[in-house]
């Protein structure tokens, strides 16, 4: 398989989702194949000085092409040539030709152990990373989509695919705004990257802004009008334009799904603003683009949420016609929306949802257990919690709230508002975190612990 589709195969996996499934046809275009006499002269392997009989019979597996057999004779033969890093590359190459990047990209870490990279084992970590990117940002794991393109583009500042990557795996991650600021860019810089046009019509339509969606239309059909998703678009335009407006502002765009009371669309804006004017002058930046509100409307979320946020906010008509209840909801999901536009997409998920709730007015009185203290260890790595149940999901946002809160209250809103700043500059979370609030992560929990 021809390395470049893998990019596809993972732009394709998001077509069962009922996403961005135009977006790999331009990949398809290319040749998924080689003939084996073809594929053995484009392959290319280092030279070797501690080359031998594994040595060759790996290389008349190549011509042969049986890539992946090749690859488990270098695999051997490294394994006996421990200090030579021509057996683990040669192994990446033939892995990378079998269609397996996760295995070449395990044979060149071997290899880096041994000796920096060569220019061709950096181009073919460079298409094994984005191959594996594609396919985590398609099948639920858009964080470490995001990860392999920060990764390519540390290698290859400026790559257009690299930031493709990015701004597809914001897209899936439901950061719509941060999508649409990356791939705005890229096209604008490489018109003829043509899989971000897609991405963008789907950004401005859970957006709702039907005008962005028909500029991206219209840029689809000018550079690719034999696309087969343009008629589709294009009937989806027209239902949005034909629906109900719904009440907006600046801000806010309030949107009834269902048949609501008269009136409510108005009351739920008025409770929204108020919660945007709150957060703005809490968070010190605020989204440049206005965030949807879908009344009635259900992203997939757990009974237990009260509301959710992906790229939009969706308030359950229950929780919309509740005045004691509304405002609170909505200063939660405003904060996701808030730090998923001005921090990069970037900000972890115990501090995501901890703020949500610091800013939604919880506090933590009581810390849970200390037989539970092991959330805390885990809490840095976890990137959702709408895997768990209620009583287990419970115990994660405490956890979160507690740690947020001890933050915010060493701290103030101009240290959270630097650390926002340092990620839009592209500093990594890490390093971000630690110019802003002058610690680390471990630290901060082991205060929380401390307190167990």
């Amino acid at each position: 398989m021809h390395r470049s589709s893998w990019i596809a195969l993972g732009l394709v996996a998001l077509a069962i989702a009922g996403g961005f499934w135009l977006v790999s046809r331009h990949y398809r275009k290319q040749p998924v194949a080689f003939e084996a006499s073809t594929r053995s002269e484009v392959l290319a392997l280092p030279s070797n000085p501690t080359a031998g009989p594994i040595w060759d019979s790996a290389v008349t597996l190549v011509h042969l092409g049986d890539f992946q057999g090749a690859a488990k004779l270098f695999a051997k033969g490294g394994s006996q040539s421990a200090a030579d890093a021509a057996w683990p590359q040669a192994e990446a190459e033939c892995w990378a030709a079998s269609g397996l990047p996760d295995s070449a990209l395990s044979a060149l870490e071997r290899c880096l152990l041994i000796a920096p990279l060569s220019a061709q084992a950096l181009a073919t970590r460079r298409t094994c990373r984005l191959g594996v990117g594609f396919t985590m940002a398609s099948t639920g794991q858009p964080w470490k989509g995001r990860q392999l393109g920060q990764a390519v583009l540390q290698d290859f500042p400026g790559d257009s695919e690299a930031t493709l990557l990015l701004g597809y795996s914001q897209a899936m991650d439901g950061n719509s705004g941060s999508a649409e600021t990356l791939l705005g860019r890229l096209v604008q810089e490489h018109p003829g990257v043509l899989q971000a046009y897609p991405i963008l019509v789907q950004c401005a339509f859970w957006r709702g802004d039907a005008e962005a969606a028909k500029h991206w239309i219209n840029e689809l059909t000018a550079r690719d009008p034999s696309s087969m998703g343009i008629s589709a678009f294009r009937q989806k335009l027209q239902a949005m334009q034909s629906n109900h407006a719904g009440v907006a502002s600046h801000d806010l765009r309030i949107v009834c799904q269902l048949t609501c009371p008269f009136g409510l669309e108005s009351e739920v804006m008025e409770s929204a603003q108020t919660a945007w004017n709150f957060l703005a002058s809490q968070i010190g930046s605020q989204p440049t683009l206005p965030v949807n509100i879908l009344i009635g409307g259900h992203a997939v979320a757990p009974e237990w949420a009260a509301a959710s946020f992906d790229g939009q906010v969706h308030l359950p008509l229950e929780a919309a016609s509740d005045p004691s209840r509304r405002e609170t909801i909505l200063r939660h999901e405003l904060t996701h929306a808030f730090l998923a536009a001005v921090g990069a997409g970037h900000v972890p998920l115990w501090l995501n949802e901890g703020l949500a709730q610091y800013y939604q007015g919880a506090r933590c009185t009581k810390l849970p257990n200390a037989a539970s203290a092991d959330w805390l260890d885990s809490l840095e790595t976890r990137k959702t919690f709408l895997d768990l149940d209620e009583e287990r999901a419970e115990l994660a946002y405490n956890y979160s709230l507690a740690v947020s809160q001890e933050l915010m209250e060493l701290h103030t809103s101009t240290t959270l508002a630097k650390y926002l700043e340092n990620l839009q500059n592209g500093l990594n979370e890490p390093e971000a975190f630690q110019k802003a609030f002058g610690d680390d992560y471990p630290h901060l929990s082991a205060r929380i612990r401390a307190r167990l």
